[in-house]
């Protein structure tokens, strides 16, 4: 809050006094223009091609801009292209560019998306989610090393016309150009700093905001970019990410107005908010899969029957009522039951404790002879309570289960390394089923993080992928994940509901199945 007491002293007479006013507005607008919002950790990278958190996107898409982007809502809008062009085959996508300029005040060039491509799908750059753009012709032998980066399926066929050739057809791949592995990032200013480019005095990017300072477990801070296409529609001078402990230390900062903006907080304060702050308040279904993972290539967890075994101990109805709370949706399926048009073939058992234990006798497991697991979870009170349960779940099966807590990149780290025995693991996002069944497929490299393969079920997805037409590409997605999920290489468990405080004060912020909340479209009373 302005402390007007630093003017006293000063602020005698009319003309004195009216300067001061003045003064105390201006002090108070450059406030108000200021926007704080809660992550829930600091940001491994500021690369977009190197980024795997979900905490890095939303501070990425702040200040990059895809080829398409999303609106307010969560809609798939143009973005950095005006139009584009899908040819009868659905192979080739033709982009129109428009004007739009680096921070720096650099044009952008369709060239600019040729390199940032090919350098996504260079393997010496070790993008993990590189797989997000392999329907491009050669991006999977490009990733493997088997083809130069100059073999992509990327054009520049002037300096505003892109296109893009596929492989196979993807009708949602305007969906998947709006993450920041689809972002253009600048060619010129990479060349000249190498891996320093992302330190805020390097720093450029073609979206609404750019960096101006990163200072770890402090905020992430950007400021407008003066040369963005659309700057009179951003309303919001600056924007801070604010790294919060936990979801309670996020929940108390709101409450003290520290942060105008935190997503998550303890589900047991949503009827006390109900009641004190119903203008804050802000639920809404995510598209999104929580799962259990395991390793499969290590014992005991190669034995299908111990998988079985674990995923048959498992209520659903009770993390979801008794221990979250907060409207998730119990779900079976790895695809969220959100998305238009899918619907999963895997059938929602329920717990069978009686079969579960026969399993695990017929594994070599009994009860002087117990089976030992450790589960891993990131650090959070929801967490810890959904995998306190799961723990109990499994002990009425004769299962001891050790809980291993980390902080959330550390975390996935040891996913992605495969450091592991039974783990906690998300996705989120699009709105097409590829998206999540795909996490189980062989050629994704380490977001399929049990390194499950099954030949049966990669022929059914390739397969899926050449489809073109939608009914006949989802059955044979509906197939694919059935003969996954029969061999539990994962426990899906349910879908999130996002829980937001957002201060009235911000306008411009509407709940939608993404949880998507681009600060262009916001604005500050």
């Amino acid at each position: 809050m302005i402390q007007l007491r630093r003017f006293q002293g000063t602020c005698q007479g009319s003309t004195a006094a009216l300067l001061c006013m003045l003064l105390a507005s201006s002090i108070l607008a450059n406030e108000l223009s200021s926007l704080r919002i809660g992550s829930p950790g600091d940001p491994q990278t500021l690369d977009p091609h190197r980024y795997t958190l979900n905490l890095e996107e939303h501070i990425l898409k702040d200040m990059f801009l895809g080829l398409t982007t999303m609106d307010a809502k969560g809609a798939i809008v143009p973005g950095s292209a005006a139009s584009w062009d899908v040819s009868s085959d659905g192979l080739v996508w033709t982009f129109h560019l428009r004007d739009n300029a680096w921070s720096d005040g650099a044009p952008v060039r369709a060239e600019d998306f040729v390199f940032s491509f090919q350098r996504l799908l260079n393997p010496e750059t070790a993008a993990p989610l590189a797989f997000f753009l392999y329907g491009i012709e050669n991006a999977r032998e490009i990733n493997g090393g088997k083809v130069e980066p100059t073999e992509l399926g990327v054009s520049a066929l002037d300096t505003q016309t892109l296109e893009i050739r596929l492989e196979q057809p993807f009708p949602y791949f305007a969906e998947r150009l709006f993450y920041p592995t689809g972002y253009p990032v600048p060619q010129h200013v990479i060349e000249k700093h190498g891996s320093d480019w992302i330190k805020p005095q390097n720093w450029v990017s073609n979206g609404p905001y750019s960096l101006s300072d990163w200072k770890p477990q402090q905020a992430v801070e950007l400021q407008r970019n003066p040369h963005f296409f659309d700057l009179e529609n951003v309303r919001i001078d600056s924007v801070k990410y604010v790294p919060v402990a936990d979801a309670l230390a996020g929940y108390h900062r709101f409450l003290a107005d520290e942060l105008d903006i935190v997503g998550d907080f303890p589900a047991g304060e949503i009827e006390s908010l109900r009641e004190s702050r119903p203008d804050s308040l802000r639920l809404s279904s995510l598209l999104s899969t929580m799962y259990l993972v395991f390793n499969v290539t290590e014992p005991p967890f190669d034995d299908v029957r111990v998988r079985r075994a674990l995923a048959l101990a498992i209520d659903r109805d009770k993390l979801t009522q008794k221990v979250l709370r907060s409207d998730e949706i119990g779900n079976a399926s790895m695809v969220p039951p959100m998305v238009p048009g899918y619907k999963s073939v895997v059938e929602t058992n329920s717990p069978d404790l009686a079969l579960a234990r026969s399993l695990l006798k017929q594994a070599g497991y009994t009860e002087e002879e117990p089976l030992k697991v450790t589960l891993r979870y990131f650090t959070g009170s929801e967490s810890k309570q959904v995998h306190v349960a799961i723990a109990a779940m499994w002990q009425e099966i004769g299962v001891q289960a050790s809980l291993h807590h980390t902080e959330l990149k550390v975390h996935f780290s040891d996913l992605h390394s495969g450091d592991f025995e039974v783990a906690q693991a998300g996705w989120f996002g699009e709105n097409n089923p590829e998206h999540y069944i795909e996490l189980l497929w062989s050629q994704i490299g380490s977001n399929n993080y049990g390194r499950y393969q099954s030949a049966e079920f990669d022929a059914l997805l390739e397969q899926a992928k050449n489809t073109v037409g939608q009914k006949a590409r989802e059955k044979l997605l509906q197939q694919a994940e059935s003969v996954a999920l029969n061999e539990f290489p994962v426990i899906p468990l349910y879908s999130v509901t996002v829980r937001n405080l957002v201060n009235p004060r911000v306008g411009g912020w509407y709940t939608n199945p993404r949880n998507s909340h681009g600060v262009r479209y916001m604005t500050l009373k």
